[in-house]
């Protein structure tokens, strides 16, 4: 709208989302970038990021008035890698990994100056953040304060105790229905809205309690599959993870637990603690991933920094080392 306004343009009604973008290629660039864009054989949600690191590269070929692509060399490359380093550090790998297909896309065109590999360029491993679980006194806590005797009460205390004792992700306790649950046999099946693959865990009794408590004398009797619904007529399905997210939220708040952005005391949480609880209890990591929905035990790992039980054994002693003072000890 802005730049609209400085060429004594009229406002549009809506914007294309090309000019949503930080940088405005020119035409030949921007048909670059379209052409690439067309190449990419990735899913569709994937498509607006290695996009716009796209545009990027192509900016900075714009920026040098680089018209040749027979002329673009690996130093090319590598300023643009480090050009992008300076604001990416975190999010080099996505980086690499889109130049990488550009060099793919020019060469499969005949331009053959373009690198198959980008070898001098090598990046450190990335660092994840270890966020903490809950303390079972915190969690006994938060359980503690849904008042039970109303409505919402029963249905945030179902929601909380089916999370503490199962690890079932926010998005798919929203989208939990009513025949997910087998009562006979006390277990509940279902499809994870992240890995689109069905999993079946057991209930235990105090959460199938829970569950039963909200289903028989708390949930409004409308015609919905699904078992968890808003508590305002029109009654429906909470709409996304971010409404039984919020259901932590209000009780973590009632319960006057510190709660500070990013540290970690968010529904996810749930997750963690009952990993750390499984590691804790000598389980295999395969009934560890089985449990959590996990389609490689390698996921464990983010869990191992939170036992010290576990992560003691890890530890290295000094044998075979000379120690000359008592400061290891």
């Amino acid at each position: 709208m802005l730049n609209d306004y400085y060429d004594n343009h009229p406002f549009k009604v809506t914007y294309p989302a090309i000019s949503r973008y930080k940088h405005r290629l020119e035409p030949f660039y921007q048909n670059l970038a379209e052409e690439f864009r067309a190449s990419l054989a990735v899913k569709k949600n994937t498509v607006a990021m290695l996009y716009s690191i796209a545009r990027d590269f192509f900016y900075h070929l714009q920026q040098l008035s680089v018209t040749d692509l027979a002329a673009i060399n690996q130093e090319i490359l590598y300023d643009f890698l480090m050009m992008e380093y300076k604001d990416h550090q975190g999010c080099m790998n996505n980086v690499t990994y889109v130049l990488r297909l550009i060099c793919e896309h020019f060469r499969s065109k005949g331009f053959h100056n373009f690198p198959l590999e980008l070898m001098p360029f090598s990046l450190p491993p990335s660092r994840s953040k270890i966020l903490p679980s809950f303390e079972r006194k915190d969690m006994e806590y938060i359980l503690a304060q849904p008042d039970i005797s109303t409505p919402t009460g029963k249905r945030d205390y179902a929601i909380l105790m089916l999370a503490s004792f199962t690890g079932i992700r926010a998005v798919d306790i929203a989208n939990i229905k009513l025949e997910d649950i087998n009562w006979r046999e006390m277990t509940i099946h279902f499809v994870q809205h992240k890995t689109g693959f069905g999993l079946s865990l057991p209930l235990v009794p105090n959460a199938a309690a829970a569950v039963a408590d909200y289903i028989l004398n708390a949930r409004p009797e409308v015609d919905s599959p699904y078992i968890f619904l808003t508590e305002i007529a029109p009654y429906r399905r909470l709409s996304d993870k971010s409404s039984v997210a919020n259901v932590l939220n209000k009780y973590i708040k009632i319960s006057g637990i510190e709660k500070k952005r990013h540290d970690g005391k968010s529904f996810h949480a749930f997750r963690r603690s009952m990993g750390i609880w499984l590691l804790d209890t000598v389980s295999s990591p395969e009934m560890i991933s089985q449990i959590l929905g996990h389609q490689s035990k390698d996921v464990l790992k983010r869990y191992l920094p939170l036992s010290p039980s576990k992560l003691s054994i890890c530890a290295l002693g000094f044998d075979g080392i000379q120690v000359e003072s008592e400061v290891y000890r």
